[in-house]
């Protein structure tokens, strides 16, 4: 019997279009075992430890497994909320690695990294989309001595070698599966081939490889932020002045965002670039990659990783 495989994300890897249009059953593609991803987080992901029913939830799971197999379907369970919520600083990581091996021990691993700046900025724009209010250097400012009350970006999970470790430590090295995003995002035919190696799974490309997300604009972005501040409740924003006006400022918002130049988006994106490397530059990103490269026996500079 094929094993179980689960794919942990990261977030802003892809993973919304793997499980949109890879795992969706149709011409000898796999159908996602725990399609909810609201309910899978619900169950395995936000209960805290005097809440979380182990048994309960390998139960759960077991059963959707048994459908699975009854409908010859292999067993894929994908969600990126299990590396953790990065604009929390992916706090609960470890924590949710530990809990997918009490519930299911046997399975392979997928995790999808990608080039640290060019994460961090996707990231960035995506809490702005889902609501946030703050500019690129206050989602990077670190926390005032102190002040610990929320849990916040924290970049030291960038040095993903680390994370990766704790993943071949907990499953087996050859039982975790690391591929770059670039390579999706590049050659999404060969990416899944690999995949398919590993798991014993076939993934067939779909006809659909563009990105189900793609960022907004910068000029976007930057109304966005203002139309969330106003008028949009969220957990990033809890008491926003004017919520009744949240559809009508985030409609100018993406029409502001269509005229976008190129030459304003460069200059954006030329400012946001360098905060971003200035706030990493206390990392060692390059000695993390180096022994990420080793590790998965791929070049990660001629993906534009930092060496």
């Amino acid at each position: 019997m094929t094993r179980p495989l689960i794919h942990l994300g990261l977030h802003r890897t892809g993973s919304t279009w793997f499980q949109r249009h890879v795992l969706d059953g149709r011409d000898g593609r796999p159908l996602a075992t725990l399609p909810d991803r609201a309910e899978s987080a619900a169950r395995i992901v936000l209960p805290r430890e005097l809440d979380f029913d182990a048994d309960a939830t390998r139960r759960w799971i077991r059963d959707r497994m048994a459908e699975a197999a009854n409908r010859g379907s292999p067993v894929v369970i994908s969600n990126e909320r299990f590396s953790g919520n990065p604009a929390a600083g992916w706090a609960d990581a470890e924590r949710n690695v530990q809990r997918l091996a009490n519930l299911v021990p046997d399975a392979r691993i997928l995790l999808v990294v990608r080039e640290q700046h060019s994460l961090v900025r996707s990231i960035w724009l995506q809490q702005i989309r889902i609501g946030g209010i703050s500019g690129i250097e206050d989602f990077l400012r670190p926390l005032n001595p102190g002040d610990h009350r929320l849990p916040v970006f924290d970049p030291r999970f960038l040095e993903f070698d680390r994370f990766v470790g704790l993943l071949d430590r907990t499953f087996g090295e050859e039982d975790v599966l690391v591929l770059p995003f670039e390579g999706l995002r590049d050659d999404p035919g060969r990416h899944l081939g690999r995949i398919e190696a590993f798991s014993k799974i076939g993934f067939p490309s779909p006809p659909d490889t563009g990105p189900v997300f793609a960022a907004p604009t910068l000029l976007e972005a930057a109304l966005l932020r203002r139309v969330n501040l106003l008028a949009i409740r969220s957990s990033l924003h809890r008491a926003p002045p004017f919520p009744r006006l949240g559809d009508l400022g985030r409609s100018i918002a993406r029409a502001a965002g269509r005229i976008a130049t190129d030459s304003g988006e460069a200059r954006r994106g030329g400012r946001v670039d360098r905060i971003i490397r200035n706030r990493l530059a206390d990392l060692d990103l390059a000695a993390s990659n180096r022994r990420l490269s080793s590790r998965l026996g791929i070049d990660l500079a001629e993906f534009g990783w930092i060496d």
